[in-house]
């Protein structure tokens, strides 16, 4: 097991959003398919960082680090009405063409514990937090000009707990799966995440190697105000992802 590695690489991700402006408990608010709606692609590529290091005399102890971004922009015509309840200001949006983003970055900041730590095995858990910086942009033109636009910018701090567990086929191949799990009612907020990778790496040489993983998270936040730190909207956020990850590896 090594002392510390650094994983530089490309993601490529199939994408599932939806938003819900206003508020659910109510029964108000506007139901946005992002990808159907607003024209967003169902797919993307990001560069993705990952960086480790075990500490400790012996090395059972390990911080994470993890950061990708996705920016995504979309436009579609829309030639009907979308009627805006009252309690949201009234009134009616379209027929246009609707512009829109959805961008947002994933940090991960974890520390882990191996309990079960030999040649062979690592089998540990772990505590962290997921920072999600989201924002999310719509505009509505008809014959070239505006005719509104909203734009919501949150940044989501969302704690998880995660078991991992590391296998050794050999000292060159190495299997890896995590699975992260989050769930926290506060107020009028409520928020989850749902997170699951495998990987494989194979390290050749001595202080550098490769390696093939797949993932996928679901993410889901309902918020009625500002009773969680960094969000201050009203409204539901649900994206889901799924993706491969290559990479390349180095290590000591």
């Amino acid at each position: 097991w090594k002392t510390g590695y650094l994983n530089l690489g490309g993601y490529a991700a199939f994408l599932d959003s939806a938003f819900r402006i206003g508020e659910s408990n109510l029964g108000i608010g506007i139901d946005l398919d992002a990808e159907e709606f607003l024209g967003l692609d169902t797919d993307d590529s990001a560069f993705r960082i990952d960086a480790g290091y075990r500490f400790g005399k012996t090395r059972r102890h390990k911080v994470e680090f993890g950061w990708f971004r996705f920016d995504r922009e979309g436009s579609n015509q829309i030639d009907e009405q979308v009627e805006i309840p009252p309690e949201l200001g009234g009134g009616t949006i379209g027929p246009g063409l609707f512009q829109s983003l959805f961008n947002f970055d994933i940090y991960k900041l974890k520390y882990e514990y191996s309990f079960v730590f030999d040649d062979r095995v690592d089998l540990n858990m772990g505590l962290g937090v997921f920072i999600m910086p989201i924002e999310f942009g719509l505009g509505v033109y008809a014959g070239g000009v505006g005719e509104g636009s909203m734009h919501e910018s949150i940044t989501a701090p969302l704690p998880v707990i995660g078991l991992g567990f590391d296998f050794a086929i050999t000292p060159k191949w190495i299997i890896s799966q995590q699975l992260e799990l989050f769930y926290l009612e506060i107020g009028d907020f409520k928020g989850g995440i749902r997170s699951i990778s495998v990987a494989l790496e194979y390290l050749p040489w001595k202080h550098v190697g490769f390696g093939l993983g797949v993932d996928g998270m679901q993410v889901r936040v309902e918020a009625g105000g500002s009773d969680y730190p960094g969000i201050d909207f009203r409204g539901d956020l649900k994206f889901t992802y799924f993706g491969a990850h290559l990479y390349l590896k180095f290590y000591f």
